[in-house]
C-alpha cells in the first residue's frame, strides 16, 4: 500500500521555494507494506527515575539524548534528531533544537510514532536541501495510542527539507511524529487497556493503547477514553461520557489515592444520577490501580454529586468466567471434559446419527450445538430436548454462543463467506445475516464471539494465506446482532488456521496439520506475541479464561494441556474440545 505522508505543521511558507513533480513525490512518499509482527524486545535504559511535579506517574526510563553538534552535516543532524525522539522531557525540548524556530513551535512529536528495526538510512535527493529517511518498520502508534503492528517486511520513507540557520543545518519540514527503535520501545512506551462498556452495560471491553512514558500518563489515558474507542470498536461498545466532554486541565492530581478529574461543563448537560454514576464507574475502571489510584472524584468547577445509587446501575464484569469444563465428542456423542476425565451430559439426547463435529455450549450449559461432519448442517439440542437442525449450507464453521445465547457461524457464499447468527430458539428463517462487506472474497475458517459479546475473532483465508481479524459487533437496541465493523489484523509470525479467545485481552492461535509441526502462539491485544513449544499433528485448540492454565491442543488422538512452557498429554480420547462460548 502506498500512502502519502504530509509535512509537519507549519511546514509550508511563502518565503520558501516550492517543489513540484517528482521532487514533491520524493518528499511526500511514504511506503508502508503489510509486514510481519514480532514481539518488541526489551533493552535496558541508562537508568530509571520517578516522575516529579504534577501527578504521580509510572517510573520512566532515563534517556539522555544530546542536542545538535556544531558544524554537523544534514545527514548527522537527521540521525541525531531520530535519537533525540527518545527524550520526552521538557516537551521534547532536545528534539526541537534540531528544528527551525518556526517548526519547533508547531511540531507534534506524539502525533505518530514509527517503530523500526535496524539503522535508519538517510539519503540526499537531487533537490537542494531535500533528504529522505528510510526505515524498516515494525509498526506504528497513532495520536490516540492505537498501535498497528506490521505483518511482514516493511519500509517507510519520510521526506525532509533542511535549511541553514546561522550557519547550522536545521530541519524545516518533516512529518509530525517521532521514530523509535524497537529495541527501545518497551522502555519508552507503556501499554494500558482502556475500558468501555459493552452495549448492554454488563461487561467491560478492553481497548489496548500505548503511551509514551512521561509525566501526565494518567491525564492522557483519560483524554484517550473521552475521545472514544478505537475505530474497530466504534458502534460495538459504549462510553458513559457524552461526546464533547474533555479534561478541563492537562493534569490529574492524586491525593491519598484519590484522583481528582476536572471535566468540562458539558458533563452536566442532561446528566441523570445514573449517567453520572456510570461515568464515575468508567473512570474508576480506567484509573483504579494505576499510579496507586484507589478512588476517583469527578469535578467541574466543584465536586460533582453522584446522588444515591441508581437502581439500574450495573457493575460490569471485567473477566467473564467460562469455568473449567469443556464440551467434546467421544464415541460420536457430546460429553464434558472435567477434572481430567470424560463425563456424560445428563438428559442430553444421542447425536451419533448426525456424525457430529465441532461442538459448542452456552456459558450456562443450557444449550449445545454442533455441525455435521460434512459441514452442511448446524444442529442445536439441550438436556431434555430433541436435536434440531437450525441452519444449512456449505463449509459451516464451528458454532459459537454469545452471552445472549445467539448462535454464530459462517458458511460459504460465492467466492467467500457470510456470517450468520441464529436467535435463541430460532431457525434458518429468522437467522440474521450480518453486514460484513469487508469479507469480500475471504473464506472464513474460524469464528469465535468474545465472552463480552462485543467482538468477533475471525480467521480467514485468501489466496492460500491465513489471517486473524478482530471486528466489533454492532447490535440493535434490543441486542440483536446487526453487523461486523471493519476489523483490525492480528499479525502472526507463521501460518494460522484456527484461533480462540483466552480471556478478554488474549488470543491463542495455531496452524493445523496431522503430519506437520505447529508452533501455537499467544497474541495480546497490545500487539505482543509469544510463541509456545512446538507440537506435532495439531488438529485443534481450545482455551478458557487464560493462556496459561486453560489452553489445550488436540493432537495424535489425544488432548494435550499447556503447563508453563511444555505440553502434557492428558491421555483423553476426545475430539474437538471447546470451552463455553
Amino acid at each position: 500500500m502506498d500512502t502519502d505522508r504530509r509535512w509537519g505543521r507549519g511546514a509550508a511558507h511563502a518565503r520558501r521555494p516550492r517543489l513540484t513533480g517528482l521532487a514533491v513525490s520524493a518528499l511526500l512518499a511514504f511506503v508502508l507494506l503489510v509486514t510481519g509482527c514480532s514481539a518488541i524486545p526489551t533493552s535496558g535504559p541508562v537508568g530509571v527515575i520517578s516522575a516529579s511535579e504534577g501527578e504521580p506517574d509510572v517510573v520512566a526510563p532515563v534517556f539522555d539524548p544530546q542536542g545538535p553538534s556544531s558544524g554537523a552535516t544534514p545527514e548527522r543532524v537527521l540521525q541525531d534528531f531520530i535519537r533525540a525522539g527518545t527524550g520526552a522531557g521538557g516537551g521534547y525540548s532536545v528534539a526541537r533544537q534540531f528544528l527551525t524556530a518556526e517548526l519547533a513551535e508547531t511540531w507534534q512529536p506524539e502525533e505518530r510514532i514509527v517503530l523500526f528495526r535496524g539503522d535508519p538510512r538517510v539519503e540526499k535527493r537531487e533537490t537542494d536541501g531535500v533528504y529522505q529517511i528510510q526505515l524498516e518498520t515494525t509498526g506504528t502508534v497513532d495520536a490516540r495510542g492505537v498501535r498497528t503492528n506490521s505483518a511482514g517486511p516493511s519500509t517507510e520513507t519520510l521526506g525532509v527539507r533542511m535549511v541553514e540557520a546561522d550557519g547550522e543545518w536545521r530541519i524545516d519540514e518533516i512529518p509530525d511524529g517521532i521514530m523509535i527503535a524497537q529495541s527501545s520501545a518497551r522502555d519508552l512506551l507503556t501499554s494500558h487497556s482502556l475500558s468501555f462498556y459493552s452495549s448492554n452495560y454488563r461487561y467491560w471491553v478492553p481497548d489496548a493503547r500505548w503511551f509514551v512514558r512521561r509525566t501526565g500518563v494518567t491525564a492522557r489515558i483519560v483524554q484517550a477514553m473521552l475521545a472514544g474507542p478505537a475505530p474497530y470498536l466504534q458502534g460495538a461498545v459504549t462510553s458513559a461520557f457524552p461526546e464533547g466532554v474533555t479534561l478541563a486541565r492537562d493534569s490529574i492530581p492524586i491525593t491519598s489515592g484519590r484522583a481528582s478529574v476536572e471535566l468540562s461543563p458539558e458533563i452536566l448537560d442532561n446528566a441523570t444520577d445514573l449517567k453520572l454514576q456510570q461515568m464515575n464507574q468508567q473512570l474508576e475502571a480506567n484509573l483504579v490501580g494505576l499510579n496507586d489510584v484507589t478512588s476517583v472524584e469527578m469535578t467541574s468547577g466543584q465536586p460533582i454529586q453522584l446522588g444515591d445509587r441508581a437502581p439500574d446501575l450495573v457493575t460490569p464484569e471485567r473477566t467473564p468466567d467460562v469455568g473449567g469444563e469443556q464440551v467434546a465428542i467421544a464415541d460420536d456423542e457430546l460429553v464434558r471434559v472435567r477434572n481430567g476425565g470424560i463425563v456424560a451430559i445428563d438428559g442430553l439426547p444421542s447425536v451419533a446419527e448426525y456424525d457430529p463435529v465441532d461442538p459448542a455450549t452456552s456459558v450456562s450449559g443450557s444449550a449445545y450445538s454442533f455441525v455435521a461432519a460434512d459441514r452442511s448442517a448446524l444442529f442445536v439440542t439441550a438436556p431434555g430436548s430433541q436435536v434440531r437442525e437450525v441452519l444449512s449450507g456449505a463449509g459451516l464453521t464451528q458454532p459459537s454462543f454469545d452471552p445472549e445465547n445467539w448462535l454464530w457461524t459462517a458458511r460459504s457464499a460465492g467466492a467467500g463467506s457470510e456470517v450468520l447468527a441464529v436467535p435463541p430458539g430460532g431457525t434458518q428463517e429468522n437467522a440474521v445475516l450480518l453486514a460484513a462487506g469487508w469479507l469480500g472474497d475471504r473464506a472464513v475458517k474460524d469464528l469465535r464471539v468474545s465472552r463480552d459479546g462485543s467482538r468477533a475473532l475471525v480467521v480467514t483465508e485468501r489466496e492460500g494465506a491465513g489471517e486473524i481479524l478482530l471486528a466489533g459487533i454492532t447490535r440493535s437496541a434490543q441486542g440483536a446482532p446487526l453487523g461486523l465493523t471493519t476489523p483490525v489484523s492480528m499479525p502472526v509470525p507463521g501460518p494460522v488456521d484456527t484461533a480462540r479467545w483466552a480471556g478478554q485481552s488474549t488470543i491463542v492461535a495455531s496452524s493445523i496439520g496431522a503430519d506437520e509441526e505447529a508452533i501455537p502462539v499467544v497474541l495480546h491485544l497490545d500487539g505482543e506475541v509469544e510463541e509456545m513449544a512446538a507440537l506435532e499433528g495439531v488438529e485443534g485448540i481450545s482455551a478458557g479464561s487464560d493462556a496459561e492454565d486453560t489452553f489445550y491442543a488436540q493432537a495424535d488422538g489425544s488432548l494435550y494441556r499447556r503447563i508453563v512452557t511444555s505440553w502434557v498429554n492428558e491421555e483423553l480420547a476426545v475430539r474437538d474440545p471447546a470451552f463455553p462460548g
